[in-house]
């Protein structure tokens, strides 16, 4: 595991570094990940818990079978919470790049699975975008949750519960990430993590 671990290091930041911007090294990338699954435990049993016994007792009222679109809802909010750090294929224009247009930055954001492998195959063309962290805002949050609700439309177009519901998972595991991040400041959010670190330490 350690072996491979080394060699996938190695090929980030000797082959996919001149795709990313400067801090987007492996070590970082590394870092928040392992950063994000310490505090997605933390979320279940504060937040995704108690959504999943609110979708249950919905499905309950409206009579609709739900475990197949609770488990692709599970899904897509854990997928979710990392999603805003796909930012990092983002670079700041130096004044000679142009500045990619509004719908090149959002196709990495709803579509990253296709831009990655394309990263990885070496036929990515670059994001230039001068925001910061264009990922890490409230539209981006607006944006993809009208997309999952779209996606939820084409799953399950005669039941509304269902596809409400997908979008509102994906939208709280993109807000917990920004939450994580203290772009979004709600709950007392950072006390609840101090508590819980503790916590898990004992």
């Amino acid at each position: 595991m350690t072996k491979t671990l080394n060699k996938f290091q190695e090929y980030w930041d000797n082959l996919l570094s001149e795709k990313l911007p400067p801090f987007a090294h492996f070590g970082k990338v590394k870092d928040e990940l392992t950063e994000h699954f310490f505090l997605l435990r933390i979320m279940w049993k504060r937040f995704l818990l108690p959504l999943v016994v609110f979708y249950l007792i919905m499905s309950y009222i409206f009579d609709v079978y739900i475990l197949g679109s609770l488990f692709l809802s599970l899904l897509i909010f854990v997928y979710s919470n990392f999603l805003p750090d796909l930012d990092i294929f983002v670079k700041k224009p130096d004044g000679t790049e142009r500045e990619s247009l509004w719908y090149e930055k959002y196709f990495l954001l709803l579509f990253s699975p296709i831009f990655v492998y394309y990263v990885f195959t070496g036929e990515a063309h670059p994001i230039y975008s001068s925001e910061h962290r264009p990922f890490h805002n409230i539209k981006s949050i607006i944006i993809w949750g009208l997309f999952l609700y779209f996606i939820g439309s084409i799953f399950w177009p005669d039941v509304e519960l269902k596809r409400i519901m997908f979008s509102v998972f994906g939208i709280a595991g993109f807000v917990f990430h920004l939450m994580v991040d203290g772009i979004i400041k709600i709950f007392n959010f950072g006390k609840i993590l101090i508590e819980d670190s503790t916590t898990e330490e004992k």
